[in-house]
């Protein structure tokens, strides 16, 4: 069985497919436009999406032998600098006292090599957003 998708974010895009005790049981990086696609046994797993800032998606599948499953296309919100599945006021710190700088890597939102307005705007279209995203 196959699982495929895409997931957009400005960020590379890791999708993770867990089994039941959370020991991984594929993985795959999405390609630059998002999409993915990746193999793994017949069986129940929860997938995630992740990229370095954001918030994740996550949701369960099934894969059957012999089909192809899709996952619906997912947008992942950006501002979670910190990875504590909350986009807050520590977040927006850290941007802003990163200011026209390099560092810290999950800072720059936009992936344009330095923190900035496009940053802070992207990071102001998600505040108060938490926990990650039901993908189904």
């Amino acid at each position: 069985p196959t699982l495929s998708g895409q997931v957009f974010a400005n960020k590379q895009v890791s999708i993770s497919l867990l089994n039941a005790d959370s020991s991984l049981a594929a993985f795959a990086i999405a390609n630059p436009d998002g999409t993915f696609s990746l193999t793994a046994a017949p069986g129940a797993y929860v997938v995630i999406a992740s990229a370095e800032g954001y918030l994740n998606a996550q949701g369960i599948v099934t894969l059957a032998d012999g089909v192809a499953s899709v996952m619906p296309t997912i947008t992942l919100p950006a501002g979670d600098i910190d990875g504590n599945d909350t986009i807050d006021q520590y977040d927006a710190l850290t941007l802003g006292m990163n200011y026209n700088l390099v560092a810290p890597a999950p800072a720059d939102l936009s992936n344009d090599g330095l923190t900035d307005i496009f940053d802070l705007t992207l990071l102001a279209e998600n505040y108060r957003k938490a926990g990650a995203l039901a993908w189904q």
